[in-house]
């Protein structure tokens, strides 16, 4: 088997939940429509001079629509509305297809219609695409991190596919290794790992892209890893040998 990045991984499982949860009954209005939206030193520099008809957009990731972040980076976004508003953003951080409060960031709040805000993006967050969700209203009304799915009487709602880069993360491509086997998969207790090199190393990532567990100095070609202490989810480990290295997979049931 060869190896691959991390970040594939990531993509093929968000992949598979691309959809948002809630990309209907959003509402909103003609006024605060967006006029541009950029995020400052990307490709991300979407000019919309029309008048809107519908509030709610989802935008392809590529040309202008799109943009690569680096974890661990802060970003200047740059915001022009039709008139002042109120704009708050969400990231799909940990790709589970919710918009989560803990992944909202309040970016304007003002009586001017071109602002510009700060955006950071964590460090521990795995490479891969992944999407963000923009919501203007009225000035004078409030967006809280609940509201990503609310029903508004004003402003708009956009869903951008973004792609995170996060060098920390990625794991460079080796053909060396190429039988490993692994089961069982899904597990609800251990998985049992067999190469016909010796591991040295390895360490498991959450989805989120953090280290749950990590084991040094095996040096053995079967292992069996005790995975009885994290929850239920999708996991990836990072298999080390002395001359690369191997990811894969595994659902914790």
């Amino acid at each position: 088997m060869k190896s691959f990045l991390i970040s594939g991984l990531l993509l093929s499982y968000a992949l598979l939940n691309a959809q948002a949860v809630c990309t209907a009954n959003l509402g909103g209005g003609l006024e605060p429509s967006f006029v541009t939206f950029r995020i400052n030193g990307t490709d991300l520099n979407h000019n919309t001079y029309d008048e809107p008809t519908v509030y709610y957009h989802e935008y392809p990731s590529n040309g202008n629509t799109t943009a690569q972040l680096t974890a661990g980076q802060s970003y200047d976004v740059f915001t022009f509305t039709s008139s002042e508003a109120v704009i708050g953003v969400w990231i799909d951080y940990n790709r589970n297809s919710i918009f989560e409060q803990n992944e909202f960031t309040l970016l304007v709040n003002s009586m001017n219609s071109q602002n510009t805000h700060t955006l950071s993006i964590p460090n521990n967050i795995p490479s891969g695409n992944i999407r963000m969700r923009v919501r203007s209203r009225a000035y004078g009304s409030s967006i809280s991190a609940a509201d990503a799915c609310s029903s508004f009487g004003s402003g708009e709602t956009r869903d951008y596919i973004m792609n995170v880069i996060n060098n920390n993360l990625s794991v460079k491509e080796t053909s060396r290794i190429n039988n490993i086997q692994y089961y069982p998969n899904p597990t609800k207790n251990s998985v049992n790992i067999w190469s016909d090199q010796s591991i040295t190393e390895y360490e498991i990532y959450s989805s989120l892209g953090g280290i749950v567990l990590k084991q040094s100095t095996i040096k053995d070609k079967n292992i069996s890893i005790d995975l009885s202490s994290l929850c239920e989810g999708i996991y990836f480990v990072k298999l080390k040998f002395k001359e690369g290295f191997e990811v894969i997979k595994i659902t914790k049931q």
